[in-house]
């Protein structure tokens, strides 16, 4: 467990640090930070719950040309990382190329919406336990998906609606859940027009019906398709879920009693409170599709990256600030306890394993197939 507490302890460590350093001090910290991050990630051996339904996708990497690949990989869902992979079967450079350029890119996107916060070395440290933890080295996909969200949400104002776009659209080649994720864009602008929530509506529907199309092979109507999906994430076990979910809504509660106070030092109010409000509904929607609302949560997670340093930095006194950050950065240093201690997959992540050090094999499977 030893790379968890490192990677949770350092930013905790430089969050009560009175010692900041000048602008070139704090790039060098964020870069090494960062490294540490990408190389835990991307160098993990058999550590996470999907470790070897992505070694498939290696394996499969191999069967053919790139356009068979792709056109094999899950119906083009995921044909970025699809691509990456043959990359790595032509490099000769296995899943942990594959995993340093996903890890790169999930912490890259992490640390540019931490470094938007009021305090954001808190804003990484609340993001350990489990963004980093449990997501970034244990849904590679939508960690990378993830990533560019928090990119994109970390300059999403009026007038950068198309970086962001173009972002969740890269994201989506990785992961085609992101998509559902767009419709934050209309959120960036200080006045929205009414026009701007039928047409929410109807971009809902078509990703509905690519996605029914997506899992059926185009086999069904979009009716049949949804169908399918509903009961097949409806039946299926989310095992902590719900946790995740009040995880997420947990900082929203909490930040009702100090709104107006952040508001005025939120540049992005508006995104904020409508994830926010998205964070709530989750939870009576937990009845309906655990598991679906979990898999979806994962998208608000940046909701806790951004308002507990804002919860800390409205606070009006030095001290009240110190105590806000002390119990907050105690509290996910008992979620990080208690995942690793009591989570009923936390096996697949104990013992932290990274390659070459401990004779990890190159290829984890024998090559080739």
């Amino acid at each position: 467990m030893w790379a968890y507490w490192l990677l949770f302890l350092v930013p905790a460590g430089i969050a009560f640090s009175p010692v900041r350093g000048d602008k070139y001090v704090q790039h060098m910290a964020w870069a090494i930070v960062g490294l540490l991050g990408i190389l835990i990630i991307g160098l993990r051996y058999d550590v996470g719950g999907d470790w070897l339904p992505y070694l498939v996708y290696l394996q499969n990497a191999q069967k053919g040309d790139l356009a068979q690949v792709i056109l094999d990989g899950r119906f083009m869902n995921g044909s970025l990382y699809v691509l990456l992979n043959w990359v790595a079967v032509q490099l000769g450079w296995g899943i942990y190329f594959v995993n340093l350029i996903c890890g790169a890119i999930a912490m890259v996107g992490l640390i540019k919406y931490c470094q938007k916060q009021p305090m954001p070395w808190a804003a990484l440290a609340v993001a350990v336990p489990y963004l980093v933890c449990v997501v970034y080295m244990g849904y590679t996909r939508q960690a990378v998906a993830l990533g560019f969200l928090l990119w994109g949400l970390s300059f999403l104002r009026a007038g950068k609606e198309l970086k962001f776009i173009v972002l969740i659209l890269l994201g989506s080649a990785f992961h085609l859940s992101l998509i559902v994720t767009l419709p934050i864009v209309v959120f960036a602008r200080e006045k929205i027009h009414w026009l701007a929530f039928p047409l929410i509506g109807v971009f809902l529907y078509s990703v509905f019906n690519m996605m029914s199309q997506i899992t059926t092979r185009g086999g069904a109507s979009m009716v049949e398709g949804m169908t399918i999906i509903w009961e097949y994430t409806r039946t299926r076990q989310s095992a902590g879920g719900a946790l995740r979910t009040y995880l997420n809504a947990l900082p929203v509660f909490v930040a009702l009693f100090y709104w107006k106070r952040i508001k005025m030092i939120s540049a992005d109010y508006k995104i904020m409170k409508w994830m926010a409000i998205a964070c709530l509904v989750a939870i009576p929607a937990l009845s309906i599709g655990p598991t679906l609302i979990d898999r979806l949560g994962l998208y608000l997670m940046p909701v806790q990256v951004a308002l507990w340093p804002r919860l800390i930095a409205v606070q009006r006194t030095r001290l009240k600030r110190t105590t806000w950050a002390s119990m907050i950065i105690v509290f996910y240093g008992l979620v990080l306890y208690v995942f690793f201690h009591y989570a009923v997959h936390s096996h697949l992540w104990i013992p932290y394993r990274m390659w070459p050090f401990s004779s990890e094999p190159v290829y984890p499977l024998p090559f080739p197939v």
